[in-house]
């Protein structure tokens, strides 16, 4: 089971004797992939996220205007909409908009590659293909100058990582009966198609089990920028692919044994004799 989601890349084999174990075995390999791609998230956030957080909060403090929170509401640059390009973020930019009433589209933040949003109430962020938003306390109100948010620093990566790894856990959590649902329908609909004959809950196990490939998408997709609807065509494309090849190889494995050629051409040389036989029994007769 432990090396299952790497034989699960390559071997057919894998998948057919998978078909052969019951439902609750399937069902716990999609469990393990979960854990897997849980605790996949848990590291890039705390090793990879995190950094690239504390060196945008160290660069927004630099560029950091003054800032007024009220009961929860943020005042910023007299509520003028401010932007901010450092040179060292690689084209990316803050943005302050206090004054804002119109909502914040994920789309558009990436668009314009903005990875820091202020709100009146909201801090929005969004990176690689990745988007959180985070209310402010209704109850917060603080005069914020560089002095403070210096001394503030660390609990401000902190709360920022923290909130962007709880939402990517969160996003799993719905993400796991989404890709079980498109991949069993995959299978359905492969099966009928290609008219391969499958037991009951074949479909689900096949189902359970194409996750493994779809899980390695899933780890490229975080250290490439890859748009997040190419993603779900790339998990399509392999929920179709492995569905044929393990199809294919179960209609082979099913086909029944041709007679070995030895057998055959001595069956013919038999009949051969035989047939020699009775014509020299109706010459004699």
């Amino acid at each position: 089971m432990l090396l299952g989601p790497v034989k699960a890349l390559y071997s057919m084999k894998f998948y057919l004797q998978g078909l052969r174990k019951s439902a609750w075995r399937a069902s716990f390999f999609m469990f393990y992939i979960f854990v897997l791609t849980a605790v996949i998230t848990a590291l890039f956030s705390i090793f990879i996220m995190r950094p690239r957080i504390a060196g945008a909060v160290d660069t927004l403090i630099d560029y950091m205007p003054e800032m007024t929170i009220t009961n929860g509401v943020m005042e910023v640059n007299d509520n003028d909409t401010l932007k901010i390009s450092p040179e060292n973020m690689g084209g990316y930019n803050i943005v302050f908009d206090t004054g804002r009433t119109e909502p914040v589209y994920p789309t558009q933040m990436a668009t314009d590659k903005t990875i820091i949003l202020v709100g009146p109430d909201k801090l929005y962020f969004s990176f690689n293909g990745r988007y959180q938003e985070t209310p402010l306390p209704q109850d917060l109100n603080a005069n914020l100058d560089r002095a403070a948010l210096n001394a503030a620093k660390e609990p401000i990566t902190n709360m920022a990582a923290g909130a962007i790894l709880a939402f990517m856990l969160l996003a799993q959590i719905f993400r796991v009966p989404f890709m079980l649902i498109l991949a069993f329908i995959v299978m359905l609909i492969l099966g009928k198609a290609m008219r391969v004959q499958t037991e009951s809950g074949d479909n689900y196990k096949l189902a359970c089990y194409v996750q493994a490939p779809a899980f390695l998408i899933y780890i490229i997709s975080y250290f490439t920028p890859i748009p997040g609807f190419l993603v779900g065509f790339a998990y399509l494309a392999v929920f179709i692919i492995y569905g044929q090849l393990v199809f294919n190889a179960k209609r082979v494995q099913t086909l029944p044994d041709e007679p070995e050629e030895s057998e055959s051409a001595e069956q013919e040389e038999q009949d051969a004799e035989q047939t020699e036989n009775e014509g020299d029994d109706s010459e004699n007769n």
